[in-house]
């Protein structure tokens, strides 16, 4: 019976889903049975149509750890402002601050969630194999699909815990207690699914299907996994099966800050998600993280949650790629001026142009600065920024939900996890083709030939700059082990500026935490939720917790 009702739930989701996309639009009805799954190639397609949602859920336009959307607020990049438990990014601080992580709660794993889809997928799987009527080759596709979002979860459980509980069927009474499985037998289970989703999925799919897992998408994510899985040669060879389509399906976009604006898919776009019709963002995210300005001074609900840190804005570079300096005083005494493109696409600073108005970050001026630690909720800049990267500029309304397509994977980071893989390799030289493709863009000087260990930082540092507030940051400094090092004990910083009677302004670095930050050893491996040990005997805790 548990399995008849998933499968109606599903069903019953994916009617309301493909109203509102492009896939399908059906006939609506009041009842639906277990067998009205397999009745038509449209209805099973209403059932896959139920395992996209991850995609956007975990992207920032969800809200999926700790209640908000930007996971790089547990990184040195971002920082949440609420000085207080709770949503809004005070569980964010929670775990920034404190550590708040255990077998009994953790904000960055979703353990529960991804097992019960795994177990829809699988239920999935079986009626697939068991009902449908139709042919091989569509039931190769759908499989595929699938598989695919199977890979995703456990990509996700195996990203925060390391060793995991494999489930790849309908699990009975007799199979309901099972031991984790090794962390490499789990990468194996996802690398397996991926592979059979790239065997069987198209390059490309009808207009009608825009939006659909294509054969580059599993590529893209695929490279992405086996980065994390250590596992070299594998991420460089599913790069470059998505780089051999460079021009014909995939590229970058000439300026990087068109890429997210975007309403509909672009050519840098791998893996995405589209909103169109009632499907919109399930934030208000341009209200949450706009800038103090843009809202009138009567308005006290949440918003500026997130600001960007000074160690972000340090990590740009200047427009002909030396490193910033603040001991420098031509930097120093504009900082704002003469950096690389990506910096003005990502950071709105004192003195940026922004809907036709003059951000005034300067303590008194429009957008205010409020040091953290002071007030609950600031509602204000705490480190003397604002985002600009995933803020849509046209947008006047605050209370309209957004519709602006998010790229799970894009071109640019598939280049960049080529670049790495390639490097790990020890292939320095082939790995700097990949990386000076992402620095062309940014109009940044090609790198030359260097060793392994400098290009290895270099590297690393790209993916700060290009893939900031997009959720990577966090699980990359995990992933090298540099975590601990990073936010372990540190205090991030932001810039209190102050505007002086001749109009000048003095710049003044502060630590913007007030506090150390928490990060443990044992956290690279996140313990097994404390209701799993509970209820399968044969899982063991994680080692440490």
């Amino acid at each position: 019976m548990k399995t008849i009702n998933n499968i109606l739930t599903i069903l019953v989701s994916a009617f309301i889903l493909s109203a509102c996309s492009d896939f399908l639009d059906p006939e609506p009805r009041a009842q639906y049975t277990e067998m009205d799954a397999w009745s038509s190639v449209d209805n099973t397609y209403l059932y896959i149509n139920g395992f996209y949602k991850p995609i956007y859920e975990y992207g920032p336009y969800g809200v999926k750890y700790a209640g908000v959307s930007l996971t790089d607020g547990f990184s040195d990049i971002l920082r949440y402002s609420a000085n207080v438990m709770g949503g809004s990014g005070g569980d964010v601080n929670k775990v920034v601050y404190t550590g708040g992580i255990s077998p009994q709660g953790n904000p960055l794993s979703d353990y529960t969630y991804e097992y019960n889809r795994i177990r829809r997928i699988n239920e999935f799987l079986y009626g697939l194999k068991t009902y449908a009527k139709y042919g091989d080759q569509e039931k190769l596709i759908m499989e595929a699909q699938a598989r695919f979002f199977r890979a995703y979860l456990y990509f996700m459980l195996v990203r925060g815990h390391g060793s995991v509980v494999i489930r790849d069927n309908i699990d009975g009474p007799n199979e309901a207690f099972k031991e984790r499985s090794p962390e490499s037998t789990c990468w194996d289970f996802i690398e397996s699914d991926l592979d059979f989703a790239a065997e069987n999925l198209p390059d490309t799919w009808p207009k009608k299907d825009l939006g659909r897992i294509t054969k580059g998408a599993v590529y893209g994510f695929k490279s992405r996994a086996m980065l994390y899985a250590k596992r070299w040669e594998k991420a460089a060879d599913a790069a470059a099966k998505v780089v051999a389509k460079e021009g014909e399906l995939y590229d970058l976009m000439p300026n990087y800050a068109d890429v997210f604006n975007q309403s509909d898919f672009c050519k840098e776009t791998v893996l995405g998600y589209r909103f169109h019709g009632q499907l919109t963002h399930s934030t208000l995210f341009d209200k949450q993280y706009s800038p103090k300005g843009d809202f009138p001074e009567t308005n006290t609900d949440g918003k500026c949650l997130a600001v960007p840190t000074q160690e972000l804005v340090d990590s740009y570079r200047m427009a002909d790629g030396s490193s910033f300096d603040w001991n420098n005083p031509t930097h120093a005494a504009n900082p704002y001026k003469n950096r690389e493109p990506r910096f003005y696409a990502s950071i709105l600073y004192n003195g940026a142009t922004w809907k036709g108005r003059t951000i005034e970050t300067f303590v008194g001026g429009k957008d205010g600065f409020k040091p953290f630690d002071i007030e609950a909720y600031p509602n204000a800049t705490t480190t003397g920024y604002y985002i600009r990267k995933l803020l849509n500029e046209s947008v006047k309304d605050m209370t309209v939900k957004g519709t602006t397509c998010w790229n799970e994977v894009r071109y640019a980071e598939v280049l960049l996890n080529q670049a790495e893989a390639l490097n790990e390799m020890g292939k320095t030289a082939e790995a700097l083709i990949p990386l000076n493709k992402v620095r062309s863009r940014a109009k940044l000087p090609a790198v030359s030939s260097t060793g392994q260990e400098s290009l290895r930082n270099i590297i690393r540092e790209e993916r700060k700059i290009e893939l900031a507030f997009e959720g990577q940051r966090y699980w990359d400094l995990r992933r090298w082990n540099m975590a601990l090092e990073v936010l372990g004990g540190k205090r991030m910083h932001g810039m209190k500026i102050t505007k002086q009677t001749d109009g000048s302004f003095n710049y003044q670095i502060i630590d913007c935490d007030g506090k150390d930050r928490h990060f443990e050893e044992r956290y690279y491996q996140f313990p097994i939720p404390a209701s799993e040990i509970k209820n399968n005997p044969k899982c063991k805790q994680i080692d440490k917790w």
